[in-house]
């Protein structure tokens, strides 16, 4: 029989992503018609195997047991290895005799040794008085040896089998659904496996077989809410309480319901696409996004086809996000030239945050003209990325808040207002970050009365430059200037900023820059010109690259 699946809102869109991408791996075929996927019901067969072995292959070098067979034991010769010694030995018995590798070990049917004992054998290494390192040898090779068998035997295929989709169920999986199959209280110590095919696979082969009776299919009335199948009796059903944060509980929360009676329908199959959910996500430390890009299934897996490596090691959720943009415009590069007619508009960026337990979900929406502005402020973007500040005792990411306010077509203003005071204050000295912002934010403006050229921005920056030199000796007195600049623009009051910038000229008997004459008449250039110049007055030595990797 021919399963066919149609791409639907966001989070089911993520699970058919998860599915096509299983697919792939296990190199089973089916077929992407525009909105539309069709395989055949045999690449269901002993689904737990394709599932699992994805999940290793995209997320196990995520995990306790990827960082415990990369470990290097060297000698130790002096007291600082020994310390990193026992710091190894305190961190694999903490992971040996947690309760995710003590529920697998049973599994471990083809690896002959037993963990837990060596993992009670491992202590740690201690100088008395008057010993020193060469005292304690033989007890220092002994240990050694003990973590280098334990090492050998968990690079056995059989425990990297079990062991990674068990941590992982808890680490990447739990976040998404939870509550039933292998995350079920009662399945900790059953095979993960096994586990999942009796929750998901069989469940939706078994309504396959069904379907198969034309005659009894067609008088069933309960219709699932995201494909074309439909179930004969409620029982058969499935619902969406078992998605963290997604699903309603129908027996304990039936006031969701008109009249109290459910009628929200996930057949078996449909099910298993959900349980594929967390494998459509691109994560990196436990956030990660989704590109809703569904006007075909084969756009959906290109613009989410965003590699984690980029050359690294490991890659920040920034730089990941930062990349998934860039995919997109390339992508809607390629589409203009293939297509010149049409245009891409509103793609949903779906972000996932697990440490938002109540709202691990946000919804954000990017307009063709929102994913321009990124594209053409590359440079500026990718300088953000990485760079945090410190404001009320929590460090936040400037990338994260220039394109939360991008997200949500706000001004960014306030956080250049932010940023300059904390300069002025002393307790910030990343400019350049910040004049990367103020770019950003006239950008907005290109081909507009309020736009300001690079050029232009680059002159008023370096009138406060010149003015700080002048003020050099006075420091007291150009912070004075700097706070009521700084007020006034808050504020948005030209005139007060006018009468104090003609002040400080004044007092050095110098002629204040005709430039200024523009922020009188329009608010939006106004506020562009006057952070440039206290940026200039504030850090800035003339020198456009310099600072760039300064942070604090």
């Amino acid at each position: 029989m021919v399963v066919k699946l149609t791409l639907d809102d966001a989070i089911y869109n993520a699970g058919v992503l998860g599915l096509c991408k299983i697919f792939d791996h296990a190199g089973l075929p089916y077929k992407r018609d525009g909105q539309t996927i069709e395989f055949k019901e045999s690449n269901l067969e002993g689904f737990s195997e394709h599932y699992f072995s994805y999940l290793i292959k995209e997320h196990a070098n995520d995990t306790s047991y990827a960082k415990l067979i990369s470990l290097q034991i060297e000698t130790v010769k002096d007291e600082k290895q020994l310390t990193q010694l026992n710091d190894t030995i305190e961190n694999v018995k903490k992971w040996l005799t947690s309760n995710s590798y003590k529920n697998t070990y049973p599994f471990l049917t083809d690896v002959s040794f037993d963990f837990l004992e060596a993992a009670n054998k491992l202590k740690k290494i201690t100088l008395k008085k008057n010993q020193s390192i060469e005292d304690v040898q033989t007890d220092i090779k002994e240990m050694i040896n003990l973590l280098s068998e334990i090492i050998t035997h968990l690079r056995h295929p059989n425990a990297k089998r079990y062991l990674v989709p068990r941590i992982l169920s808890y680490n990447l999986i739990q976040g998404f659904w939870t509550n039933v199959s292998f995350l079920h209280k009662s399945a900790n110590k059953k095979d993960i496996y096994k586990t999942y095919d009796e929750y998901f696979t069989n469940a939706a082969l078994a309504f396959l077989e069904k379907k198969k009776d034309e005659k009894k299919y067609s008088k069933n009335k309960f219709h699932c809410a995201a494909c074309e199948n439909k179930m004969a009796t409620a029982s058969e059903a499935f619902d969406l309480t078992w998605l963290q944060r997604v699903g309603v509980d129908a027996a304990r929360k039936s006031s969701h319901y008109w009249d109290h009676q459910r009628d929200i329908f996930i057949c078996p199959v449909c099910n298993l696409v959900y349980s594929c959910l967390p494998l459509g996500f691109k994560m990196a430390k436990g956030k990660g996004f989704f590109i809703n890009n569904n006007r075909s299934i084969d756009e959906l897996i290109s613009v989410n086809s965003v590699s984690l490596s980029d050359g690294k090691q490991e890659v920040t959720r920034d730089e990941l996000e930062s990349m998934a943009y860039y995919k997109i415009i390339d992508f809607m590069i390629n589409q203009a030239e293939s297509r010149k007619e049409m245009e891409i508009e509103n793609i949903q960026i779906v972000k996932y945050d697990r440490e938002l337990e109540t709202r691990p979900y946000t919804f954000n929406i990017l307009s063709r003209n929102k994913l321009m502005l990124i594209d053409e402020c590359k440079r500026e973007f990718k300088k953000l990325v990485g760079k945090f500040i410190k404001l009320n005792d929590e460090y936040i990411s400037l990338y994260q808040e220039v394109i939360n306010r991008l997200y949500k077509g706000q001004s960014f203003t306030d956080l250049i207002y932010q940023l300059i005071r904390q300069m002025i204050d002393g307790k910030y000295k990343d400019t350049s970050s910040t004049y990367n912002i103020l770019k950003i934010s006239n950008h907005q403006f290109k081909g507009g009365v309020h736009y300001m050229t690079t050029e232009d921005l680059n002159k008023i920056r370096s009138y406060g430059y010149y003015l700080k030199k002048e003020y050099q000796s006075q420091e007291t007195k150009l912070n004075g200037i700097s706070y009521r600049l700084l007020n006034a623009l808050k504020v948005k009051n030209p005139s007060k900023f006018m009468e104090t910038l003609l002040q400080a000229y004044s007092y050095k008997k110098l002629s204040i820059p005709t430039i200024f004459t523009q922020i009188l008449n329009d608010e939006k250039k106004f506020q562009t010109i006057g952070y440039a110049f206290l940026l200039g007055l504030h850090g800035y030595d003339g020198n456009e690259e310099k600072g760039e990797n300064t942070n604090e």
